[in-house]
């Protein structure tokens, strides 16, 4: 027991300590996310039926304003990556590199701009979650009724990858989201 406790510096029978690293980028967000707790808030003006309570009214999207504003700073951030490595190609012999190194950043920042285009039917997307919680059957059925009304390709394939990047990023049931990306792609291909 001696050496196990002399190895880890921990007391024998404790479970040893996990350490969190947060990056700029998650601290920054919750501090943002702290501001708009403290600042914003809901005015009612004129009546208000007997039937509201407490707790009934809350700001929504507050999650999604955060991601928008961080992708408008990387926009920024990259875009002015690009403008120094395009001074610099004309300063450097080795254009090679900075080429590789311009078409990475456009790839970013074209990444980004698509990222954008889906907020709003991630919005849409969480909405639908949330108001019919979770019920797997009737997010379907609402799915499959809107995804018939879609006359545009542009805007089925944004929604078939939105709805697939939700399914991969872990909040979300992946099952749900691939099917419901599936249902958009199948638009995608019919309206070719």
């Amino acid at each position: 027991m001696k050496k196990f406790s002399k190895l880890t510096n921990q007391k024998v029978g404790e479970a040893p300590k996990i350490e969190v690293k947060l990056n700029e980028e998650d601290l920054f967000k919750s501090k943002i996310l702290n501001l708009m707790d403290q600042l914003l808030t809901i005015r009612t003006y004129g009546p208000v039926d007997r039937y509201q309570r407490q707790g009934t009214i809350k700001i929504g999207g507050k999650e999604l304003f955060l991601e928008a504003l961080m992708d408008l700073m990387t926009n920024k951030s990259l875009k002015d990556q690009g403008k120094i490595l395009e001074n610099l190609k004309s300063n450097v012999k080795d254009w090679e590199v900075i080429d590789s190194q311009i078409e990475e950043v456009n790839s970013k920042i074209e990444e980004s701009i698509e990222r954008n285009k889906t907020l709003i039917h991630r919005n849409s997307f969480i909405s639908l979650y949330e108001n019919y919680n979770g019920d797997t059957e009737t997010i379907l059925s609402v799915v499959d009724n809107s995804s018939k009304k879609i006359k545009s390709i542009e805007k089925a394939r944004i929604k078939a990858i939105t709805a697939e990047y939700m399914a991969n990023e872990g909040r979300y049931p992946k099952e749900l989201f691939i099917k419901i990306s599936e249902k958009y792609n199948q638009v995608v291909e019919k309206l070719k």
